[in-house]
């Protein structure tokens, strides 16, 4: 065996012979002891009962994926009283009871899985020549997880939930090592104040705004510092911007509504929004802005009397909520339905046309069915008719409509602030 080869093999096994294969490398090998010991009741034993052979990943050379074939031996313990007859060679320094992985390359994915996660992890450690799933990486990173061992130095508190709404208990959590130390079967101060006395050696704790807790930690531990942890911080700031949220809402709904007012470019003109509609459609258009005119007109009336808007909603026979919005808006609305007329879609080559001197329907429904057009020539040519009959030449541009401004809600408001 080389001598630069040996220090890349564990030094408990005895090589026997090394195989290159065409993807990995094969290393039969056998335990240095010559006399193991019963796990049981630690007695040596060299009664031979069997062999059989143990395959483990060990860390790859260049690249190349490295196997060890372990020749494991099984003895007969020497001690008759022994509850254990049989027993395998152990070779814990190399690898975990029943592991796959030597601890080295378990120790090398552990430290990926924690920096990269399972899928992304799993694909560097296949680049590197230690083949393993994303599973199986989580579950070498949840497996070595630090075992908690003493009082917590910095111990935080909440509240979890048996039932929720109806029953909670108190969970306590290792804030260094992130790890659950206990949960309590309720949120009571002396329940905690007893926990804290009994496990000594918290020096912060951090908990939510609960008295209780606050009581059970100034009673069991009255040294300990008290914080308020991260989240319970973003808590109380954004409990208190709702509270002047909450008295300044109309200023807030003022500022935000002259602000879009401000960014919006002026309305568009109604002349492109009834283009193309029958004088019938006009006249029905007319009539409902009329009377909707007088319902907002009604609304704002019996409003100034004193009623309230449930009461006007119920005589007007209208919706709380266009009710509410007429009010704040000032004014009733439009439901302007933009132009439907599959010829829109061909406007500016109709106005190039236009502008040229054509002005015959037939031949400009003869051009943009060329370009895709659809639509019947009897369409076609109402809807060119309806432009002479108004006076009305083809618009240059579609008309563009501004979305109404929406002002946010008092929490809604808070998140944009906060």
């Amino acid at each position: 065996m080389p001598k630069r080869i040996l220090p890349l093999i564990p030094r408990q096994l005895i090589v026997e012979e090394v195989i290159v294969e065409t993807e990995r490398i094969v290393i039969n090998c056998r335990s240095r002891l010559s006399a193991p010991r019963c796990p049981s009741c630690r007695r040596v034993s060299s009664r031979m009962h069997s062999r059989y052979k143990r395959r483990i990943a060990d860390l790859p050379w260049q690249g190349c994926p490295v196997v060890l074939c372990v020749h494991v031996r099984r003895l007969r313990c020497a001690n008759r009283r022994c509850e254990q007859r049989i027993f395998a060679e152990r070779a814990e320094d190399v690898a975990a009871r029943h592991a796959r992985r030597t601890l080295r390359v378990r120790d090398v994915q552990r430290s990926v899985g924690l920096a990269l996660g399972g899928e992304a992890g799993a694909r560097l450690i296949e680049r590197l020549g230690m083949r393993v799933s994303a599973d199986t990486m989580l579950r070498i990173v949840r497996a070595d997880r630090q075992v908690h061992q003493g009082p917590p130095r910095v111990l935080g508190i909440d509240d979890w939930a048996w039932r929720k709404g109806q029953r909670y208990g108190t969970v306590l959590v290792d804030l260094e090592a992130h790890q659950v130390v206990d949960l309590l079967p309720d949120r009571e101060s002396e329940t905690l104040a007893g926990w804290l006395k009994s496990h000594p050696g918290a020096e912060i704790i951090a908990r939510d705004r609960a008295g209780s807790y606050a009581k059970g930690a100034r009673e069991g531990a009255p040294l300990a510092r008290q914080v308020a942890d991260r989240w319970h911080m973003l808590r109380n700031c954004s409990d208190a911007m709702l509270s002047v949220v909450e008295r300044r809402y109309k200023l807030v709904r003022e500022v935000g509504r002259s602000l879009a007012n401000d960014d919006a470019q002026d309305p568009p003109p109604e002349r492109p929004a009834t283009q193309g509609m029958s004088g019938n459609a006009l006249d029905h258009q007319r009539r409902s802005r009329a009377r909707r005119n007088m319902m907002f007109d009604a609304v704002v009336s019996l409003h100034d009397k004193g009623w309230t808007i449930s009461a006007i909603a119920h005589e007007t026979g209208r919706d709380r909520k266009t009710i509410r919005q007429w009010l704040l808006d000032k004014h009733p609305g439009t439901w302007e339905r933009a132009p439907r007329h599959p010829a829109n879609a061909f406007e500016t080559y109709l106005v190039s046309r236009w502008e040229e001197g054509c002005s015959n329907a037939t031949q400009l429904y003869r051009e943009v069915c060329g370009l895709g057009y659809r639509g019947e020539a009897r369409s076609f040519r109402r809807w060119i008719k309806a432009w002479l009959r108004d006076g009305l030449s083809p618009p240059t541009a579609p008309s563009i409509r501004h979305p109404r401004w929406k002002a946010p809600s008092s929490r809604q408001a808070v998140r944009l602030l906060t």
